[in-house]
């Protein structure tokens, strides 16, 4: 996912979900955001003093002594394309008024556990949103880990024993043994998962089990623990979460507020995030318009003199496909191959009324026309003076018209003895050639990428933003060199 600028997307498009998703489900009376701060940690500065640690060749069944790099020195630095996202996703937190919380030396998950454990002392029940299976020390019977991407599954001590084979207050002795490749924690050289389960069950610590190594039956069991010990225990300090991180507990601070609309509209909007938006937009119709109905030949002769000279009048078509039911529409689907070329540019759904509507027969058919941004005429093909004069318009190639989804303008039309012609601007065209990984470029959602608008629907109103649409669009499109590819 990326903008038509080529910012990268997708990170910022799933936080934002499942921030939402996250208010909506469970409703937080408080919720904050932790972040980590640039340089050393309290960590680093601990791992300076270690130099070398043992590692277990599996083949030879023997330990060697290597360099120790330091703490989270096998970790690869941050993706370019993520580096580029972080700061929207710290103005959508803002936008959404959650407090974002960060102490210089210690990581976030220090930060998190002094949090859950002052704000339990405090009665209340807590949720660590993580996927970081070393939250888990954290739980007990006010604090609890959910994890969104799996469902929301919430984690207490039960799931926890049944997810790590242990209760949350023996998680950082498992981990202590079994190490942290990703963090550079080297743990019990030759001593995994399964190894480091059974120990721990069998002796509840990492200090017991150290005293009563010569009682493991398992040699590479028995001879990592004898000859590890200081490896061993300075892995249990560098896994377990510091609770007691020099922050204030404001729950006021924390507490979640409406979020700023006008923020997060145009946070969507620059990222494109037009599915988003369309959330945000009940209030933000099209208005101060003026639309009326004509009935002679006059009336439709003023609106084509009015079109500015270089400007083109705006049609916007009825749609008269023949209303479909679910059933036949299903059916459809199941006997005929999907349309791909149709279905990526919009089709017939170009136009303003949508398939299924019942709709009035070609005879009476409403054609809507625009010369100016905030006005449109409509006209019924069977009223008289008016409908001759607006037939003898659509089919004058000398009059420049703009209207989206031609193609399916010139189907609707050919229905009604209409050869349209003197189309010159297709904002639908013009919406693909700019915009070409979106998969709908109907009228409503163009719309509302381009001019942050909601659509209602109506023919007239279709005319007009259609007129809008080409003028700003057909801009872009010369800019950028693609007028001979339109």
């Amino acid at each position: 996912m990326s903008t038509k600028t080529g910012l990268p997307t997708a990170a910022i498009y799933v936080f934002v979900n499942m921030l939402r998703k996250l208010r909506e489900d469970f409703s937080p009376e408080y919720l904050a955001a932790v972040f980590d701060v640039a340089g050393p940690t309290f960590r680093d500065e601990q791992a300076e003093a270690v130099t070398s640690i043992k590692k277990f060749d599996s083949k030879s069944q023997t330990f060697t002594e290597v360099e120790y790099k330091g703490y989270k020195a096998n970790r690869s630095a941050m993706p370019e394309d993520l580096v580029q996202q972080v700061p929207y996703i710290r103005r959508a937190l803002e936008a959404y008024r959650i407090p974002i919380l960060e102490v210089v030396r210690f990581e976030a998950d220090d930060v998190i556990g002094t949090l859950a454990r002052k704000a339990a002392e405090a009665s209340h029940p807590v949720y660590v949103v993580s996927s970081d299976k070393d939250m888990m020390q954290l739980v007990n019977d006010r604090v609890q880990i959910l994890n969104p991407p799996k469902d929301n599954l919430i984690c207490d001590a039960a799931k926890v024993e049944e997810i790590l084979g242990v209760p949350p207050e023996r998680v950082i002795d498992v981990m202590a043994l079994r190490g942290d490749a990703i963090d550079n924690i080297p743990g019990a050289p030759g001593i995994g998962d399964k190894g480091s389960v059974e120990i721990i069950r069998r002796f509840g610590t990492v200090e017991q089990a150290l005293e009563r190594a010569a009682e493991v039956e398992k040699k590479t069991y028995r001879e990592s623990l004898l000859n590890n010990r200081d490896t061993i225990l300075f892995s249990k300090s560098m896994a377990t979460i510091d609770t007691n991180v020099p922050i204030e507990f404001d729950l006021e601070a924390m507490r979640a507020g409406d979020p700023n609309v006008d923020d997060l509209r145009a946070l969507f909007t620059e990222l494109e995030f037009t599915s988003l938006l369309k959330e945000l937009l009940p209030v933000v119709e099209v208005s101060e318009t003026r639309y009326v109905s004509a009935t002679t030949a006059e009336e439709v002769l003023s609106v084509v003199s009015a079109v500015a000279d270089g400007g083109a009048l705006a049609v916007a078509v009825e749609q008269i496909e023949p209303a479909v039911t679910v059933e036949e529409e299903e059916e459809t689907k199941e006997e005929e191959p999907q349309d791909t070329q149709m279905s990526l540019m919009g089709g017939m759904m170009g136009l303003a009324e949508p398939l299924g509507k019942a709709v009035p027969a070609p005879s009476s058919m409403r054609v809507a026309i625009s010369a100016a941004a905030g006005s449109a005429t409509l006209v019924k093909l069977d009223s008289g003076g008016a409908a001759e004069k607006l037939r003898a318009v659509l089919a004058d190639a000398g009059v420049p018209k703009t209207i989206h989804d031609y193609k399916a303008a010139i189907h609707a039309l050919d229905l009604t003895g209409i050869s349209l012609a003197g189309v010159r601007h297709d904002p639908m065209l013009y919406s693909y050639l700019l915009d070409p990984t979106y998969s709908s470029h109907r009228l409503a959602d163009v719309a509302l990428r381009r001019f942050n608008l909601k659509l209602g629907g109506e023919l007239a109103e279709s005319a007009d933003i259609a007129g809008r649409l080409a003028n700003v669009l057909r801009g872009e499109v010369e800019q950028a060199g693609l007028q001979n590819l339109y």
